[in-house]
């Protein structure tokens, strides 16, 4: 979507969206991709932040009314049923906290990719369990985080996947920007009601996120592993439940003006990235582990890039500005010098190595690619092109 606005094609840019629009008037969500088997989980939810920058492009008014009653739907998706956990915080105490995790309403291996999900599945004997897999395999994908050692007991084992008690610290935080969306778009239409309504929401949902995922020893939002018993009533807050694992999801509250604003924690959390091992010669890294799946180390994913450097940029502070500059020369660098050797734009590349594609996981890396594309636009728009000789960048393999 940014390589879109970027390139002035509105019109595209809302085609997409009423199709995404009309998968939620039809099926309740967006599903995680338009084919028939898909109806069975969504993706993050992202839709409300592609309404929102095409109305700050366009200010098309017709075009926010007739998405807000979908976006309000889709937040309800999040918000109820199986997706829906509460956190009590302390023993005893009233401080209740909503959050939302990522559960796929499936117990079959994926169709897209059923043999493997069954030999996977094939080390259990009780049916049960193999439907327990199948459905936090789904779950996993539903993430859009398929696979990575956030979603596993064991990063050495594919199949200890335990994707539905993760409480991810994106997911809250998208939902978040929904809430902010939804906000100022109703505004922007003249709903002040709901405009209000969600405002508040975004305001409770805020100190939720800072509640249960912050950890201001590491500077980091860690995701927060439930307990196994989790699933029925509330579930009380424990630090030992944080994953202190680092992966670049930990960071990506940056993208939301209700933390890069606040430059106290953002000072603590640029220390934080700085110190996190993540940075690399190419990019952000999406992990610590290298577990062979195809999202964690070394493989850096253009999304990712997108919402820290965003956040950094426009924190305030001239330290993260000049990270985020870095970051995107060494971005655009890894992907222009990938492009001239292939021929091709890359889903993920290798961010230890200049001009390396990524790889892992369960298929062969795919060319195209639509993020990569969008990002490098967008970076190219805000940015410019990294100075002459600031990034020693050369092919390593």
């Amino acid at each position: 979507m940014g390589g879109l606005l970027a390139s002035k094609m509105y019109d595209t840019a809302k085609g997409i969206v009423i199709n995404l629009i009309s998968m939620i008037d039809e099926f309740g969500h967006v599903l995680n991709g338009a084919r028939s088997y898909y109806t069975n989980r969504s993706q993050p939810p992202l839709l409300s932040s592609m309404v929102y920058d095409i109305y700050l492009r366009t200010v098309d008014l017709e075009f926010v009314r007739n998405a807000l009653p979908a976006l309000i739907k889709e937040h309800k998706f999040w918000n109820s049923g199986f997706h829906s956990i509460t956190i009590q915080d302390a023993p005893g105490g009233n401080g209740y906290h909503s959050l939302s995790r990522y559960y796929a309403m499936w117990n079959e291996p994926r169709p897209e990719s059923s043999l493997l999900d069954e030999k996977l599945a094939s080390k259990f004997v009780n049916s049960n369990e193999k439907q327990h897999l199948y459905r936090e395999i789904a779950s996993a994908a539903e993430s859009g985080w398929d696979f990575s050692s956030r979603w596993m007991r064991d990063s050495t084992d594919l199949s200890t996947l335990a994707t539905t008690s993760v409480l991810p610290v994106d997911l809250n935080v998208f939902i978040l920007k929904m809430e902010l969306d939804i906000s100022n778009l109703a505004r922007a239409a003249g709903d002040y009601r709901t405009a209000q309504h969600f405002f508040e929401a975004s305001l409770v949902r805020k100190k939720t996120v800072n509640s249960i995922f912050w950890n201001p020893e590491k500077g980091q939002w860690l995701d927060y592993w439930l307990d196994n018993d989790s699933y029925k009533g509330a579930h009380t807050w424990d630090s030992r439940n944080q994953n202190h694992n680092t992966y670049a999801s930990n960071f990506i509250p940056l993208w939301i003006e209700s933390f890069y604003s606040d430059s106290k924690q953002m000072k603590k959390v640029l220390k934080s990235i700085r110190n996190s091992g993540l940075l690399c010669n190419a990019g952000i890294a999406t992990s610590m582990i290298n577990s062979g799946e195809q999202w964690d180390f070394p493989n850096g994913w253009a999304p990712i890039q997108h919402m820290i450097v965003e956040g950094l940029a426009r924190s305030g502070l001239k330290e993260a500005r000049a990270l985020a500059e870095d970051i995107v020369a060494r971005w655009l660098q890894t992907n222009y010098v990938a492009y001239k050797h292939t021929g091709y734009m890359h889903e993920k590349y290798d961010v230890q190595s200049c001009g390396d594609f990524g790889g892992g996981g369960e298929y062969v890396p795919q060319t195209g690619f639509g993020w990569s594309n969008g990002v490098v636009l967008a970076f190219l728009e805000e940015f410019g092109w990294p100075e002459d000789q600031k990034i020693d960048c050369y092919l390593t393999s």
